[in-house]
């Protein structure tokens, strides 16, 4: 795209136009001052103290804490999508090219990081600032940061109280203590990484996100209690001799027109844009989006034959795939079957051999009959993929110690808390061709349907200085093993599939599809009324637009992990509480999992959601319609899915007693006709609706109805016509079709 430009320079600034776009540089420090569309009634951005917004790090230090940057030149050329602009600062010893590549409205943001010292540096990140964001009167705006843990539709006078380097508040990400105290993880491995600031009644958007495939960044904010400047700090890392540069990842700013749901579409526009979508294997079989998963460790049954005797009464409560935790010999600290006792027994993820089945779950026999046993019921079974580290006394610790990551010293690592295990270097090739050669191996030997992927999130830099590549290369360097296995594995199986346990747009491309988290967090904030039912609902109507589309997403209340993120989960189970959150996070259209012990006592319950999701394409596919019916009782969720003619209305009452509510229901919206009678027909339970003798309603006794549903129990109405009083029923065409 070719567009014309000028530019103003004053004493103190220089200004670039283009027909999208007005940007501003500082001629003392290279900062960002000023973003605009050409004619705004005021600059977007600079609404505080002037700051730089550039910064790295060197070692454990911040150069913007001991040194003031300093302007050096600028230059600006023309490029096939439309003007490149540069500027060039000094700070400390390193000299810093930040640079603009601007097309429309859109600028993609670059940080080249040069040594112009005389000493080698050790880079240990870097920090893009657009400072100071708000969009005419700061009390209109409002800030959101879709897909992470951040509360939705927040205030910007909210977002501008947080201040770098402290702690969330509540009112900003309540859900952050359960994620490691983070209001927003990285991207694009674990969140999008998306920060807005959005003026409701000027339709416009300043939209700020962060991409790449070889190091990850971590999305930040910083008030000064009026505005918010919006930060994202790439994991760039590695040794700089004198003269030497490394480049990062890219940021990104959109200046947008237009209503929030049009701006998210805008910024789904980047995955096609980057080659996130479409996925290397194209659509996932269609097998994923009507699956229903059991995560399990064998050792939780005695053992691989346990298992199999197991698998008809999973099947028969509707579970029809299998996710198993790892199965080779690992850190066994009692020589016992594993128990769950992570520090006694020690960890399945400490594996010391991948060739090798751990002999407490039995032989290879024993795991090809599981497979088989699987099968015969029409099963699906999937095993982990760790491709994280391995134990710490694992024969690749001698045998292949180029595989290893270390740090300054040369001492090996463990990473992602993991301190049982020595963490891979993901980018190492020699170490990608041994998993990838293992892993296609079993599952041609065994004849499996695919793997879940542990772990694939950014991790800490390898400072060995042997490396051919950058230290900070291992960060995201897993993704093209993945993409190698996920052509392998279609290659061999077609059906066979990818699960990734991140959730991160950035998965999307390699996987068929991923865990999600954060839905399962902020549902336990809204199941302890620290969001609301129509905040939960704006929040994950915003998490799937903010993300791929059609992405299959699944989650849960409980896996092996809620032992130590999110505490609640265990201490809940059984609770209404727990199965209220699980039959909401169905409704959203989540695929469901369920971790193994979480079904004891509560079979019934599990077979009968399970059921109603099997047996309902608008459960399964539909769309998503959320906060579309009114209550007059905030603690009442709905959510409405719909699919071409099936509507399926879903209410879970998080009011603690049991009284009646007022619903206003959008009939007309959703195809149903005012003067028919329906019968609410609950997909859970199998049986009419009755409200005090009230059996049938017409569509418009529907738009403003009276009903009691019991405190947390889980309610998913069909519109069925009367076949006494007449009326089309949307459930009788669902009985036909089944014929």
């Amino acid at each position: 795209m070719q567009s014309t430009h000028s530019i103003t320079e004053t004493e103190e600034r220089i200004v670039l136009c283009t027909p999208y776009l007005e940007i501003g540089f500082s001629k003392k420090n290279g900062a960002l001052n000023l973003l605009c569309p050409p004619g705004a009634d005021g600059n977007w951005i600079g609404h505080g103290e002037p700051i730089a917004t550039l910064d790295a790090r060197l070692g454990t230090r911040w150069l913007g804490t001991e040194h003031a940057a300093r302007f050096l030149a600028h230059t600006i050329e023309p490029v096939t999508e439309g003007v490149k602009f540069s500027v060039s600062v000094e700070l400390g010893p390193l000299r810093l090219h930040d640079v603009y590549t601007i097309s429309g409205s859109l600028i993609e943001r670059r940080i080249v990081v040069e040594n112009a010292g005389d000493a080698e540096v050790q880079l240990n990140g870097v920090r893009l600032i657009v400072p100071w964001a708000c969009i005419s009167a700061p009390d209109g705006c409002r800030f959101e940061a879709p897909g992470t843990a951040v509360r939705p539709r927040l205030p910007l006078a909210v977002a501008a109280r947080e201040r770098l380097g402290r702690s969330p508040s509540e009112e900003f990400a309540p859900a952050a203590p359960a994620r490691w105290g983070l209001a927003m993880e990285d991207a694009p491995d674990c969140t999008p990484g998306l920060l807005a600031v959005h003026h409701a009644a000027s339709s416009e958007t300043l939209l700020c996100w962060y991409s790449s495939e070889v190091e990850a960044g971590t999305p930040r904010v910083d008030g000064n209690g009026v505005a918010v400047s919006l930060i994202h700090e790439p994991i760039l890392a590695g040794w700089l001799a004198p003269g030497r540069s490394l480049a990062g990842g890219s940021q990104f700013l959109l200046l947008h027109h237009g209503s929030w749901d049009e701006a998210l579409s805008a910024f789904r526009a980047h995955y096609q844009r980057v080659g996130i979508l479409p996925p290397l294997y194209g659509c996932p079989p269609a097998w994923v989006r009507e699956a229903a998963i059991y995560e399990v460790h064998p050792g939780q049954f005695s053992g691989f034959r346990g298992l199999a005797e197991a698998l008809p009464r999973l099947r028969e409560m509707g579970i029809n795939t299998l996710y198993l935790m790892p199965i080779w010999t690992y850190d066994n600290r009692n020589g016992q079957i594993w128990d769950e006792n992570w520090t006694g027994s020690g960890s399945p993820y400490a594996m010391r051999d991948f060739e090798q089945f751990e002999p407490t779950l039995g032989s290879g026999e024993d795991f090809r009959h599981l497979v088989n046993e699987a099968h015969r019921l029409g099963m699906r079974l999937l095993l982990d993929f760790v491709a994280q580290g391995c134990a710490l006394d694992a024969r690749y610790v001698s045998e292949h110690p180029e595989w290893f990551c270390r740090d300054e010293a040369g001492s090996l690592v463990s990473s992602h808390g993991w301190i049982d295990t020595y963490s891979f270097d993901w980018a190492n090739p020699d170490y990608h061709d041994y998993m990838l050669g293992w892993s296609l191996r079993l599952l041609c030997e065994y004849g499996f349907d695919g793997y879940r992927v542990d772990a694939p999130h950014g991790k800490e830099p390898n400072w060995d200085r042997r490396i051919p590549y950058h230290a900070s290369a291992t960060n995201l360097g897993v993704l093209r093993l993945l993409e190698r296995l996920q052509k392998g594995i279609k290659e061999i199986n077609p059906q066979a599939v990818l699960l990734c346990e991140l959730f991160g747009p950035v998965f999307v491309k390699s996987h068929d599809l991923a865990y999600d988290y954060l839905p399962c967090v902020q549902t336990y904030q809204l199941l302890q009324q620290r969001l609301t039912p129509w905040e939960w609902g704006e929040w994950v109507r915003d998490h799937f637009a903010s993300l791929p589309e059609d992405a299959v997403r699944v989650c849960f209340v409980e896996t092996h992990d809620t032992r130590s993120f999110q505490p609640p989960a265990y201490g809940w189970r059984g609770s209404q509480l727990s199965r209220a959150g699980f039959a909401a996070l169905l409704l959203a259209g989540f695929v469901p999992m369920i971790w193994s012990g979480q079904e004891q006592g509560q079979e019934d319950f599990y077979r009968h959601l399970l059921r109603a999701r099997r047996e309902s394409v608008a459960l399964r596919e539909g769309e998503r319609l959320f906060n579309a019916v009114g209550c007059d009782n905030e603690w009442v969720l709905s959510i409405v899915r719909r699919h071409k003619s099936e509507v399926v209305w879903g209410v879970i009452n998080l009011w603690p007693e049991k009284r009646t509510h007022r619903f206003e229901f959008p009939v007309a919206e959703l195809g149903l006709d005012f003067q028919a009678r329906y019968r609410l027909h609950d997909l859970v339970s199998g049986r009419d609706w009755h409200e005090y003798g009230q059996t049938a309603w017409t569509g418009e006794e529907l738009a403003r109805c009276l009903l009691t549903p019991q405190p947390f129990v889980p309610y998913f109405f069909a519109f069925a016509g009367d076949r006494h009083l007449g009326g089309a029923g949307h459930l009788d065409r669902i009985r036909r079709s089944k014929r």
